[in-house]
Formats: structure tokens, sequence, C-alpha cells
């Protein structure tokens, strides 16, 4: 990798930067009225369930969550307090999300609406993840939370795969606890391979945080995380077992915010 390449992976400072500039902001405005207008023509909705479980954190932390669609992150944001989601970055992969090449005007048009809408950031997942764990603690020190998707890539057939342990040392490197995230019905209002999304209901959820335990290794916590995440999945899919039979789906206890 030459120093060029090397350079093209942005530290924190630079992350900070990208997010604060006045051009993202005017665009991040533009994005989420155009989101909002979709949403009421569409007639979808996103909800959360266990936000107390966020709300009661007082230090940065981590949004481990499993990942279905292109919506999943909008949605994730869109439910949590106004001030916690506007300190929020989300982790996107730097193959996708960046590239080491000359940007053509698609890519770059997309790397700059995914900073300026969803606070998005490249992460390495291969040559520079090292860097890109670094970057991402860096930025929880600096008081940012951090969405991150620790399958490593959308599920296509909306099965959890294993969890990389990168969650794991972000949240050890940083002291910052992971809070197991939850987001079902994404992949139905943004099916992959669609430019315009459809109706649905999308339903978010936050587990109690977790910190490593003492000797437990990286590979043994992110396990944990993982569990966690699974569980909420399978109660989601035995709640709609459940309704679909019943003609009904229970979302007492839910949070939605436009």
């Amino acid at each position: 990798m030459t120093d060029n390449e090397q350079r093209t992976l942005p530290d924190a400072a630079a992350v900070e930067r990208r997010i604060r500039s006045f051009r993202a902001a005017v665009m991040r405005t533009i994005i989420h009225l155009y989101f909002d207008f979709l949403k009421l023509i569409l007639r979808s909705k996103w909800y959360s369930e266990g936000r107390e479980h966020i709300e009661g954190i007082n230090t940065s932390f981590i949004l481990a969550s499993n990942h279905t669609g292109h919506a999943d992150t909008h949605c994730i944001l869109r439910v949590l307090p106004p001030d916690i989601a506007k300190r929020t970055a989300v982790a996107a992969a730097y193959d996708y999300f960046g590239t080491t090449k000359k940007l053509s005007l698609k890519r770059s048009l997309i790397q700059f609406c995914s900073t300026a809408g969803w606070n998005a950031f490249g992460f390495d997942r291969r040559d520079q993840s090292i860097r890109s764990v670094k970057t991402s603690a860096r930025l929880l020190r600096n008081n940012w939370s951090l969405l991150l998707y620790p399958e490593g890539t959308r599920s296509r057939n909306g099965r959890l795969a294993h969890f990389k342990p990168g969650v794991s040392v972000i949240s050890r490197l940083s002291r910052c606890p992971v809070v197991p995230t939850c987001v079902t019905g994404g992949a139905k209002l943004f099916p992959h391979g669609k430019w315009f999304p459809r109706p649905a209901t999308v339903r978010v959820q936050f587990g109690e945080p977790m910190f490593a335990r003492p000797g437990q290794t990286h590979e043994e916590f992110t396990a944990d995380v993982e569990a966690v995440v699974r569980a909420m999945m399978e109660g989601v899919e035995a709640q709609e077992r459940t309704a679909h039979g019943q003609g009904s789906l229970t979302t007492s206890g839910s949070t939605d915010r436009p």
C-alpha cells in the first residue's frame, strides 16, 4: 500500500471535519426532509423498544446491530434521542463507501450523501483494519457514539452471520459499552437492488449495555453480544408467527419519532 493510498482513509479529526462541514449540514437537512416526506406518503413507520437502556448511559457507546438493508442506518438513527443521534457516527464498509482509486462522480456523491445524511465514515475491513479500529476508538473518546454492523456486510437472507471481534477491540480501547441492537423490517422498507423504498414498519430494539468481563477474550465477548442480538431477532420472529395466527402484532412500550 502506497503512502497516497494510506492517506485516503480518514482519521478521527478528518471524519469530524467532514461531518461538521457547512455543505454536509445543508445536505443533511435536505436528506432528512426527503426521507420524512417518503415516510409520510408511503405510510411507513419506524419505532424503538428499549430506548431507556440508551438514555441511562452517561458516556459514549457502541451500537452493535444486525444488518439486512440500506434503510437500517436511517431508522436506527431516527429513533435515537436527537441529541444522541447527531453525535453518532456510522462505520461504513470502506471497500463500498470509499476506494483507494480515483472516485467516479457517482461514488463521490454516495460518499458525500452518506457522510452528510448519516455521519458515515469509511471503515476498512481488510488492509487498514487496525487504523479503522483506532479511528473508531478515538471518535468514542471524543464523545461520539458509534453504530457498527459487526457481521461486516448486509445479510441477503435475513439470517444473522457471526460477528467479527472488532466490536470488542473498539470497546476495550475506548472503554465504552456495547449496546446490542436489533433492527427488523429494514429490508422490506428498502429491498436490495431497488432504488425506491416500499411501505413497511421497522422495529429497532436496544438491549442493555454490555462490557467484557475480566479475563474474557475478544472472541468470547463478541459472541456474547451476538447471542443477545440473535435472541432479540428470534423473539421478533416468534411474535410475528403468533401475530400471523392472531391477526395482530403487539408493539406496546414502543417509541416512534418521525
